[in-house]
């Protein structure tokens, strides 16, 4: 389908969650919109296109006008949020998703670590050289991805569905091991979305949840950031409605941070401190979730 029809026509589209959200109505999104999508009949196709920009998605008529011509067969769509103060860097350096060269894993996050300047150096122990150099904003997302990335380095290039689950709880664990060594424990939420076109992982997870600090600059990302999915045939208008058509065959999935339909019931939410895996086999979709415990 197209990316248009994800993006813009249901009525609560991803454009209009940046400064619509129902689910997560605190916090608006108007940091920038970034988008990574792998369609098979593409050059190159395991690599994806990759569109970035730190302005107001819905005065981007560059984006829509390539959301009515792409129609691909894996979609990451990202819309930064950041908390209203003069320390945020709004740059297209900081816009999700990230790819870095030398792989097509593309990881996109919801939420921020509390404190992440004063444990960022820490982590560069457990950052592999090459993905070291390449980060170049002042996200914690980006130093999340590398070190998910040197997590999955042993298997980089013959990994399945488990390595990729146990790349996210390593990547999970160093956080928490470097968070207690600074003495964090503070609210921090780490949605994370994560795929490389034939896969799709997303997690629901909070570091420290119930310890706010009052005076936090990340006030904004203390509640539980929801997650949903809603999987069947196809995604699409139905009825003189946009919703998931069920059938036995069920070969289509949409992750989100909350429905793209006012109408809801067709999604499933996903619980807290849990990370599912979604991908395609024989035609049907497969979904493993699995609990984060660490």
């Amino acid at each position: 389908m197209l990316v248009e029809e994800l993006l813009y026509k249901p009525d609560n589209s991803f454009i209009k969650q940046s400064y619509h959200p129902i689910y997560m109505s605190y916090l608006l999104n108007l940091a920038g919109f970034g988008l990574a999508a792998w369609d098979d009949s593409s050059v190159n196709p395991k690599n994806p296109f990759f569109y970035k920009s730190d302005t107001l998605p819905f005065y981007d008529n560059n984006l829509r006008h390539l959301a009515m011509k792409i129609s691909p067969h894996c979609f990451l769509a990202h819309l930064r949020g950041v908390s209203y103060n003069i320390q945020q860097v709004v740059s297209n350096q900081n816009v999700h998703p990230f790819i870095f060269e030398g792989t097509n894993i593309a990881l996109a996050h919801n939420g921020a670590l509390e404190n992440f300047i004063d444990m960022k150096y820490d982590l560069l122990e457990y950052i592999a050289p090459e993905y070291q150099k390449q980060i170049v904003g002042t996200t914690d997302s980006e130093w999340i991805y590398a070190i998910f990335l040197t997590q999955l380095m042993p298997k980089a290039n013959n990994y399945n569905e488990h390595d990729i689950l146990n790349a996210i709880t390593e990547t999970l664990k160093i956080l928490q091991k470097v968070r207690a060594k600074r003495n964090i424990f503070i609210n921090s939420p780490v949605n994370l979305f994560i795929t490389d076109g034939d896969f799709i992982a997303a997690t629901r997870f909070v570091f420290d949840y119930g310890w706010p600090e009052q005076n936090s600059s990340q006030s904004l990302h203390y509640l539980y950031h929801s997650l949903w999915y809603t999987y069947g045939e196809s995604y699409g208008f139905y009825d003189n409605e946009y919703k998931m058509k069920s059938n036995k065959t069920k070969s289509s999935i949409i992750i989100a941070s909350e429905p793209l339909t006012q109408d809801a019931t067709t999604w499933i939410e996903v619980p807290e401190y849990t990370m599912i895996l979604a991908k395609l086999e024989n035609g049907e979709i497969k979904i493993i979730s699995q609990d984060i415990d660490i």
